[in-house]
C-alpha cells in the first residue's frame, strides 16, 4: 500500500543540544608544577619555565592554533608531542581527547580522558567528554553513569542535568527525561530551550495539551520575541489539537516577522495541504514566490498542491524547478516519481525513485513506493519483495509497508504468508480501506 496522503515532509524540530566546548580557558590554560600558563596572553605566574615544560607549552600553543584553523590532525600531533615531554598535564590530555572526538576516534579519546581524570579527579570536564564519547558509540548506559557521577559530586550542575535529560531522550526514556527538564525549569525559568524540549517530549508522550502549555508559557516570557523553532512547533501542535485558527496565526506571525523565511511558508502551506485546502496552500506559497524567495521546498510544496488538484503539467513544472534549485534532494525525486506514476510513465517513475534511494539509502517511503509499483505491474516481484523488506527494516511497524509485502506475496502465489501479513497490517491500520480490500481478496482466494 502506498501512504494514503503523501504530504510535504516537515523539517525536524527537536534537535538535542550537543555538548559544546565554548569555555576557551578550559582548553588553553595549563596548571602544572606551580605554573599557570594562558595561551591568550602567554602569562606566567611563576618563574619562567625552561627545558621540557617550555617545549611542551610551545607544542600545546601550536595545537591551539591548529584547532582554531580546524586542522585537527595537526593539532593532535602537537598535543601528542607536548605530552611526550610532559605527560602529567591533565588539560592537554583533555584537549587531545576533544580532537580525537572531532575526528571520530572515540577509543583514543576515552584513553586520554581516563588519564585526565586520574591526574585531576576534581575536574568534571573530562567526565563530560567521556559521556560524549560513549554517546557517539551508542554506549548510552556508560554515558549515563558518567553524568550521574558528575551530578553526585555537584547536584546543582545544570549542564550535567540537561545532558542527562538529553541522553534519556535518545534512549526513549521520555518520562525520566521530562522529570529532569521540569526540575531544570525551576532553576532556569527563562530558558526557551527547556520549554521547547519539554513540549516535544510531552507531544511524543501523547500529551498534546501539556506540550502546548509549555510552549505558551515560553511565549509569555517574551511575547515580542519570535523564537522560530518554538513557533513552528506550536503551530504544529495547535493543528494536532484541532485549533486550526491558532495554528494559522502562528505561521502568519512567523511570515510577518521574517518575510524571507521560506520554511515558514512551507509549514503554513503544509497545514492547508493536510486539510485538503489546496487553493489556500497555493496562495501562501505564491506569496513566498512573489516575495522573491527561491527555495526548492517552496516549489516542491507548490508542485504537490497542483498534483493533488490533478493539474499535472503545472505540478511537473514546479517539481522540475525544485530539482534545478537542489539537484541532490531525494524528496524532489520521490515526488517526481509519484507524479510520473500518476502519468503512467513507469520508466520515468522508476528512474526517479531509484535516484531518491541512491541519494538517501534510508528513504523507506521510496523503497515501499517503488516496490508496490512493481507489485501492481506484476513485474519483478522478487525485486519488489526485496525493496519492501528494505523499507520494513527501516520502519518495521509501518502498516502500509506490511500491506505492500503481503500484497506482493499474494501476487507471487504465497497466499498463506500474504494472509498473515495482511491481518497484521489491518491491526496496525484499521481505518485503511485498501488494506481491508487486500485482506478480503486473499480470503476469497483461499476459499476458492
Amino acid at each position: 500500500m502506498l501512504l494514503k496522503n503523501i504530504s510535504i515532509y516537515l523539517a525536524g524540530f527537536f534537535v538535542l543540544p550537543a555538548l559544546m566546548i565554548t569555555d576557551s580557558e578550559a582548553v588553553t590554560d595549563i596548571s602544572a608544577r606551580g605554573y599557570l600558563f594562558s595561551v591568550h596572553e602567554i602569562r606566567i605566574e611563576s618563574a619562567r619555565p625552561s627545558g621540557a615544560l617550555a617545549k611542551s607549552l610551545a607544542h600545546y600553543t601550536m595545537g591551539i592554533i591548529y584547532d582554531n584553523e580546524e586542522r585537527f590532525e595537526d593539532a593532535i600531533r602537537e598535543y601528542s608531542e607536548a605530552l611526550a615531554l610532559e605527560p602529567d598535564i591533565s588539560y592537554i590530555h583533555t584537549r587531545l581527547a576533544i580532537d580525537y572526538i572531532l575526528t571520530n576516534k572515540e577509543e583514543q579519546a576515552l584513553a586520554e580522558l581516563e588519564i585526565a581524570v586520574a591526574l585531576d579527579p576534581a575536574d568534571t570536564r573530562p567526565k563530560f567528554l567521556k559521556a560524549l564519547a560513549y554517546t557517539a558509540q551508542e554506549k548510552f548506559e556508560d554515558a549515563r553513569k558518567e553524568y550521574v557521577d558528575i551530578i553526585r559530586k555537584d547536584p546543582e550542575s545544570v549542564l550535567a542535568l540537561s545532558s542527562l535529560a538529553d541522553l534519556l531522550v535518545l534512549q526513549e526514556k521520555l518520562v525520566e527525561a521530562a522529570s529532569i527538564y521540569e526540575k531544570l525549569l525551576k532553576k532556569e525559568k527563562n530558558s526557551f530551550a527547556l520549554y521547547f524540549n519539554l513540549a516535544v517530549i510531552y507531544s511524543k508522550l501523547g500529551k498534546t495539551g501539556a506540550a502546548i502549555k509549555k510552549l505558551e508559557e515560553a511565549v509569555e516570557l517574551d511575547p515580542d520575541r519570535v523564537e522560530t523553532p518554538l513557533y513552528y512547533y506550536l503551530g504544529l501542535l495547535y493543528f494536532k489539537a484541532g485549533k486550526i485558527d491558532k495554528a494559522i496565526a502562528q505561521y502568519d506571525l512567523l511570515v510577518k516577522s521574517d518575510p524571507r523565511d521560506a520554511l515558514a511558508y512551507v509549514h503554513w502551506a503544509d497545514l492547508y495541504l493536510k486539510l485538503n485546502r489546496y487553493g489556500d496552500a497555493i496562495a501562501v506559497l505564491d506569496k513566498a514566490l512573489k516575495g522573491g524567495i527561491k527555495d526548492a521546498e517552496v516549489y516542491l510544496a507548490m508542485g504537490y498542491a497542483y498534483s493533488e488538484l490533478k493539474d499535472y503539467s503545472k505540478a511537473l513544472k514546479f517539481y522540475n524547478t525544485a530539482l534545478r534549485l537542489d539537484k541532490d534532494a531525494p524528496m524532489v525525486y520521490f515526488y517526481l516519481g509519484a507524479l510520473y506514476d500518476k502519468l503512467k510513465d513507469k520508466t520515468a517513475a522508476v528512474k526517479n525513485f531509484r535516484a531518491a534511494i541512491r541519494l538517501d539509502p534510508g528513504f523507506s517511503d521510496a523503497y515501499n513506493y517503488l516496490g508496490y509499483m512493481l507489485v501492481e505491474s506484476g513485474e519483478n516481484l522478487d525485486e519488489a519483495v526485496m525493496l519492501i523488506k528494505k523499507a520494513l527494516e527501516i520502519d518495521p511497524e509501518n502498516g502500509a509497508y506490511i500491506d505492500s509485502l503481503g500484497w506482493a506475496y499474494f501476487k507471487k502465489g504465497e497466499t498463506g504468508e500474504a494472509l498473515k501479513l495482511l491481518k497484521r497490517a489491518v491491526k496496525l491500520e484499521p481505518a485503511e480501506a485498501e488494506i481491508k480490500n487486500h485482506l478480503e481478496t486473499v480470503k476469497k482466494s483461499l476459499k476458492k
